[in-house]
C-alpha cells in the first residue's frame, strides 16, 4: 500500500514540472530579447494571465475537486468553464490597456491570448477528477515541446507576438488532452459547493492580489525597473512554485479520489512531511541561485543586476516562507475548514499592506515592494502554523 502512495504523486509532479517549464521559457527569451521597458510590460501582462488561472482555479476548479472527496462526479461543466474564460479575457485585455497602453483590438487579441490557459487548465483538472493523471502529464509536455519549438527566437520581440505564442500552445494541448476525459459529467450545479468556493475565491484575491496589485499599480505609475528584476526571479524560482504547487495539487488530488487519504491523520502528517522537505528544498535552491548571480555577474539584457539580485532576495525569501506555511492551508481545505484558512490570509494580506503603504511613504516604490515582500515572508508562517496545529489536533481528537 505504501509503495502505491508513493507512485501516485508522480504523474502530477511531472506535469508540475513541465507546465512551470512552459511557462519560463517565454519568460526567459523574453528577458533576453527585449529592451527593459518591454519586458516590464510583458510581465505585468503574464502575470495578469497567471492571475486569471488562479483566480479561475480557487473559484472553480479546485473547489470542486475537493467536493469531490464526498461526491465523486462533481466535474466542472464546460458553460461554467465558458463563463470564467470570457471574464479573464476581459481582465487581462484591461490590463493590456491600462499598464501598457495597449490599442483596443491590440489589447483584444492579448486578452483572448491570455485566457487561454484558464481553459486549458479546465481540461486538466478535468483529467485529474476523472483519474487520468497521465494524460495531464502528456499535455503538458506537448504545451512546453510547443513553446520551446516556435520562432519565439524568430519573432518580433513584442507583448503581442509572445501572448500569441502561450495562447496558442495552451489551446493545442487542451485540444488533445479533451478527447481522453469522460464528455458527460455528474450534474452538480455550482451552488453544491459555492460556499467553500467563495471562501477559497477570497483567500485567492487576499492572497495573491496583495502581492500582485502593487506590481499593476507601481508599473502604472511607471516605476522603475526594480519590477522587472522581481518578475524574472519569480521566473527563475518557478522550479519552488511548481514543487509546491505539485505537493498541494497531489495532497488536494488523493484526497479526493482515494481511500487511503480519508482519514485527516493521514492527510496531516503528509502536510508535514511535504513543509519540511519543500521548506528545505526552497531554501537550498534560493541560496544558489542568488549565490551564482552575485559571484559571476550575471543579468539578462532586459534586467538590471542589483535588480535582479534585490529581486531574488525579495522573492526567494517570500516564496521559502509562504510555501512552507501554504501546504498547511491546503490541508486544512481538504479537511474543510474553509473560513480558518481564508481569514489567515486576510491577516497576511493586511500585514503585506501594511508594509508596501509604510515602504512606499518611506523611500518609495522600491522600498514599498521590500518591506511589502519581506512582510508577507514573515506573517504567513506566524499566522498559518498555530491556526494549522489547533485544528490538526482537534480533528485527531475526533477521529474514531
Amino acid at each position: 500500500m505504501s509503495r502505491r502512495r508513493l507512485r501516485l504523486p508522480r504523474p502530477l509532479t511531472i506535469a508540475q514540472i513541465l507546465s512551470s517549464a512552459a511557462g519560463a521559457v517565454p519568460m526567459l527569451i523574453a528577458a533576453v530579447r527585449m529592451d527593459p521597458p518591454a519586458f516590464t510590460s510583458f510581465s505585468i501582462l503574464t502575470l495578469a494571465s497567471v492571475l486569471a488561472v488562479g483566480g479561475s482555479r480557487a473559484a472553480l476548479y479546485q473547489p470542486a475537486l475537493i467536493f469531490q472527496r464526498t461526491d465523486s462526479a462533481s466535474l466542472v461543466p464546460a458553460r461554467y468553464m465558458v463563463v470564467v474564460s470570457s471574464l479573464s479575457a476581459l481582465a487581462v485585455a484591461a490590463i493590456a490597456i491600462s499598464s501598457t497602453g495597449a490599442a483596443p483590438a491590440e489589447a483584444g487579441l492579448i486578452g483572448l491570448a491570455g485566457a487561454v490557459p484558464v481553459f486549458y487548465d479546465w481540461v486538466r483538472y478535468r483529467a485529474i477528477g476523472s483519474g487520468r493523471r497521465w494524460a495531464v502529464a502528456a499535455g503538458d509536455g506537448l504545451r512546453l515541446t510547443l513553446v520551446s519549438a516556435t520562432a519565439l527566437p524568430l519573432l518580433a520581440a513584442t507583448p503581442l507576438s509572445f501572448m500569441f505564442v502561450i495562447g496558442v500552445s495552451c489551446a493545442i494541448a487542451a485540444a488533445v488532452v479533451l478527447p481522453q476525459v469522460p464528455l458527460r459529467v455528474g450534474a452538480y450545479p455550482y451552488r453544491r459547493y459555492r460556499s467553500s468556493a467563495a471562501w477559497q475565491t477570497l483567500d485567492f484575491v487576499v492572497g495573491q492580489f496583495i502581492v500582485s496589485l502593487p506590481l499593476f499599480v507601481l508599473a502604472g505609475s511607471g516605476a522603475n525597473d526594480l519590477i522587472g528584476g522581481v518578475r524574472l526571479a519569480q521566473t527563475l524560482l518557478g522550479p519552488l512554485n511548481l514543487a509546491f504547487a505539485a505537493a498541494t495539487t497531489n495532497i488536494i488530488a488523493d484526497g479526493a479520489t482515494h481511500v487511503d487519504y480519508r482519514q485527516a491523520s493521514a492527510v496531516i502528517a503528509r502536510g508535514w512531511r511535504a513543509s519540511i522537505r519543500l521548506g528545505l528544498l526552497a531554501t537550498a535552491v534560493v541560496a544558489i541561485l542568488t549565490g551564482v548571480i552575485w559571484f559571476t555577474g550575471w543579468a539578462p539584457a532586459g534586467v538590471e543586476r542589483a535588480d535582479l539580485l534585490l529581486g531574488m532576495v525579495l522573492v526567494g525569501a517570500s516564496t521559502i516562507l509562504t510555501g512552507w506555511s501554504g501546504i498547511h492551508g491546503i490541508v486544512l481545505r481538504v479537511l474543510d475548514h474553509q473560513s480558518a484558512v481564508t481569514l489567515v490570509r486576510i491577516g497576511i494580506a493586511s500585514a503585506t499592506t501594511a508594509g508596501f503603504l509604510i515602504g512606499y511613504a518611506l523611500g518609495g516604490d522600491e522600498w514599498s515592494l521590500v518591506l511589502g515582500f519581506g512582510a508577507n515572508a514573515i506573517s504567513a508562517p506566524v499566522l498559518f502554523i498555530p491556526v494549522a496545529v489547533f485544528h490538526y489536533r482537534r480533528d485527531t481528537r475526533e477521529t474514531p
